[in-house]
């Protein structure tokens, strides 16, 4: 089993490391800008020393105008090294050994004298001796001059010693201050999942605590998991009251067939009174087993839908609907008129049949005698729409969504009396939400219940067209 990763050690740790190389960063260029500054001023007390020096060389009051050293009063550091010559190469001064230099005119070189590390300056001028003679005679001096710098590089490690110590002290400290502020912004989130976690079977209020609200980030989560939650709570209630419902309808039909059964064993009968009880009973366990197959479809239904490519003609199956329909609607003496366009439909033909038959049938039934039912299917916006209009009561607006629950029936009495489970409604709603259509019954303004069927309509490849569902409104 893999380890368990932690989003707060991963967002430190990168946090970490980020400071981490900024603070690399910041000590390398630190200590450039340190040595940079520091040799600026070694290098500024090397040429002080040298134009010291070349200010030392005097006029020799010799017959040959040459030039001579004169130190006293002139303070050179210790460890210093130093050369002074004219220009025939005459050292006119030296303390120390010089090595052989090659640097720039009035330059800086490094250079090891007896395994330490010096740097020496070389400074080029002209001394002017007897200036009021023509103007004076100029005779070229070269000094150099070199000291120690490993005081240099000391002080460039002291400076950076100093900015790690700090850098670690900084990093300590935003450490703790970063553990302690990530726990407290992703507290919002551990309140949300104890909330998540409280939720059982028996409780389903979930509201996601405001401290998760407040965020950007977590609102979308939050309202996600709310709506999530109300969606399993209503699902879980649907199927609780499907199941109360399935439980009391087949207890009453088996009540039935019991008291029926019970009643002709009470007394002897006449061969005729055991074969009308019988057959009544054979009656009732008839439409329990029409009630369990009912059931099943419906549960069928309610799976999600395997991609089968399975397609049919609208138009063709409300035909036959209609026409398997006819001798029911002779027998209540109501008419049917269809006016049918060619519409195809990603339904099997096997549901698109229960669908037409069960729309058609509930018209039919709830049709006065010698009135009419009106069926209609036409494709708009890459919809087939099917409409079936009955010219009786109507439905109740309170009704309009309940008729679809399993078991719901408006007229209990009639319902039983003409063999209805109240599931017709429920099965025509579950059809056409496998597909994404959609079912919905409300009062016609000329009179009557209208129900209007939604489906997507298939273009010439068999693929759904375009449409909004929604667009379309119930008149």
């Amino acid at each position: 089993m893999p380890g368990r990763a932690s989003i707060t050690r991963r967002l430190i740790t990168a946090v970490l490391l980020l400071e981490v190389l900024a603070a690399i960063a910041l000590i390398g260029a630190a200590t450039v800008h340190e040595r940079k500054v520091q040799y600026e001023a070694f290098d500024a007390n090397l040429r002080s020393h040298a134009s010291a020096i070349f200010g030392a060389v005097q006029d020799a009051d010799d017959v040959g105008d040459n030039v001579q050293l004169e130190l006293r009063g002139l303070k050179i550091p210790k460890r210093a090294i130093y050369r002074v010559t004219d220009q025939r190469e005459t050292v006119l001064g030296a303390t120390g050994t010089v090595p052989f230099l090659h640097p720039k005119p009035d330059g800086f070189e490094n250079a090891d004298v007896d395994g330490r590390s010096y740097r020496f300056f070389v400074l080029n001028a002209d001394r002017i001796i007897d200036p009021g003679v023509n103007g004076g005679i100029e005779r070229p001096v070269r000094v150099v001059f070199g000291l120690p710098d490993g005081h240099v590089w000391h002080e460039v490690l002291g400076a950076v010693r100093f900015f790690v110590i700090a850098t670690l002290l900084l990093l300590s400290l935003t450490t703790v201050l970063m553990i302690w502020l990530i726990r407290r912004l992703l507290m919002p989130i551990h309140e949300l999942a104890s909330r998540a976690e409280a939720l059982s079977a028996l409780h389903w209020q979930f509201e996601a605590p405001i401290s998760a609200k407040q965020y950007t980030e977590l609102r979308p989560l939050a309202t996600a998991i709310e709506r999530t939650i109300a969606r399993l709570q209503h699902a879980f209630e649907q199927q609780k009251r499907f199941t109360s419902d399935a439980a009391h309808e087949l207890k009453t039909d088996l009540a039935i067939v019991k008291s029926s059964l019970q009643l002709l064993s009470m007394k002897r009968r006449t061969t005729e009174d055991y074969e009308r009880g019988v057959a009544l009973a054979l009656d009732d366990f008839t439409r329990l087993e029409q009630t369990v197959q009912k059931m099943l479809t419906l549960s069928r239904l309610e799976q999600p839908q395997e991609a089968r490519g399975q397609t049919c003609r609208m138009d063709a199956v409300m035909l036959e609907a209609v026409r398997q329909s006819s001798p029911f609607a002779e027998l209540n003496n109501v008419h049917v008129i269809s006016e049918l366009a060619a519409a195809t439909v990603p339904l099997d033909s096997r549901d698109a049949m229960l669908l037409c038959s069960n729309v058609l049938l509930n018209a039919l039934q709830h049709s006065r005698e010698g009135g009419c039912v009106e069926v209609r299917s036409a494709v708009l916006d890459g919809n087939a729409m099917v409409t079936v209009r009955d010219y009786g009561e109507g439905i109740r607006e309170d009704e309009r969504e309940r008729v679809f629950l399993p078991f719901y029936r408006g007229d209990p009495s009639r319902a039983r009396k003409s063999g209805g489970t109240g599931l017709g409604l429920s099965i025509c709603k579950a059809i056409c939400d496998r597909v994404g259509g959609r079912i919905e019954i409300a009062d016609h303004v000329g009179g009557g219940a209208l129900v209007k069927i939604l489906l997507p309509a298939l273009g010439a490849q068999g693929q759904p067209n375009a449409a909004v569902l929604s667009s379309l409104h119930l008149g």
